[in-house]
């Protein structure tokens, strides 16, 4: 080890010059992989390296990686690992539209000059560094950034965020004959999305952690891809590890270990009763319902009567009830559900009306969008 680090004092010295902003979005675009708990204190850098006339800047945390290239004039190349917060402290300080000159010298510290200011920091060798896995492009596919995001904001909700249901921790997608399956659950609601979008002879089954997710929608929010986005994305599934490229990012992970619950039989296939409601105005009411419900646990009835459904609340101190007409003719009819449950599902239709299936008071209740048939949620009702 010695004999590396002398090595690396005597032959790295790198010179860039870039500007602030891109380098600056580029230490953003890493930082959500950063270890934020961590008994290696490198974790908390990140490493800086060029390559093909272009720096990359890469973090880990040993489960998640992300790898993010600028555009930059390279006068002599090198690598170094950088005190992740520190550094963006001091690039966040710095004014905008001003060029960089990022330097390093053989002894490993880092000089920084922008305008007037000039900043030193002392950085670790890139040997210290935990090695990113590859890109896998021999399993990769293709398919549009937008609806990839489209499809896991309708799932990533409805994830468990309890740690001792590992397997819940995560979006289970399914390629299957063509068809890409996403599923979240956790153990009280479900939320399913499809889409043609893989080559019939794909087939794959995985988890993939909600952190890896999240970052990868955060990635196309920052680029405001939309739904119907016409460009591209790259996905690389292997048996133990996801990865997305897009533009000049690309983020991997590990999946999540173990065996997906049989969702399937959670969904209901048969619905005694099936009402129309319009979406907006049941997200309203819901909303204005939990209020008035008890805190944690708390529920909302909803009850359907004759041409009308009741939605009310009540805890100790305070209680609610509002009537939406609806064509309803049969008998009546008690549920109640979690209001939180129901509010994130009717947040994630895009439909004018959502309908309700229900079969008895302890049975999954089934919303789907009327008109669009390529997502639904389940939701379990609560005990009266």
């Amino acid at each position: 080890m010695v004999v590396d680090m002398v090595t690396w004092r005597m032959t790295n010295s790198m010179k860039i010059h870039c500007s602030k902003e891109d380098l600056f979005v580029g230490v953003q675009t890493i930082q959500s992989a950063l270890s934020a708990r961590t008994t290696l204190p490198i974790l908390l850098n990140f490493l800086l390296e060029t390559e093909n006339s272009k720096v990359k800047v890469v973090s880990t945390d040993l489960e998640m990686g992300v790898k993010h290239y600028i555009g930059a004039d390279v006068e002599s190349d090198g690598s170094i690992t950088i005190p992740a917060k520190k550094f963006s402290d001091i690039l966040h300080s710095l004014p905008d539209g001003q060029d960089v000159e990022l330097s390093v010298d053989p002894g490993g510290k880092i000089q920084l000059k922008c305008g007037r200011s000039r900043f030193g920091i002392i950085g670790s060798p890139k040997s210290e560094y935990p090695v990113l896995p590859e890109f896998n492009k021999s399993k990769a596919f293709e398919a549009p950034a937008g609806l990839i995001g489209y499809m896991v904001k309708k799932t990533i909700f409805a994830a468990s965020s309890d740690e001792t249901r590992h397997v819940l921790n995560g979006v289970f997608w399914s390629a299957k004959n063509g068809v890409l399956e996403m599923v979240a659950t956790d153990g009280r609601r479900l939320s399913l999305v499809q889409s043609s979008l893989v080559a019939k002879d794909r087939e794959f089954q995985v988890i993939i952690p909600t952190k890896v997710l999240g970052e990868l929608l955060r990635l196309l929010t920052h680029y405001d891809v939309k739904a119907d986005s016409h460009d591209s994305i790259l996905v690389g599934v292997t048996e133990n590890q996801i990865a997305f490229q897009y533009k000049e990012t690309t983020i991997l992970s590990r999946l999540v270990g173990g065996t997906f619950p049989h969702y399937e039989q959670v969904i209901p296939n048969k619905k005694d009763i099936v009402v129309l409601v319009d979406a907006k105005e049941l997200l309203a009411v819901t909303r204005r319902a939990s209020l008035c419900a008890v805190d944690r646990g708390g529920s909302v009835k909803y009850t359907l009567r004759k041409g009308e459904l009741e939605v009310a609340s009540a805890s100790q101190n305070q209680e609610f009830n509002e009537v939406l007409p609806i064509d309803y003719q049969g008998g009546e009819f008690q549920v109640a559900f979690n209001p939180q449950f129901v509010m994130d599902a009717l947040k994630h239709v895009d439909s004018a009306k959502v309908s309700l299936g229900l079969t008895t008071p302890v049975n999954p209740a089934l919303l789907e969008p009327e008109g669009e048939g390529n997502y639904r949620f389940v939701v379990m009702p609560m005990r009266i």
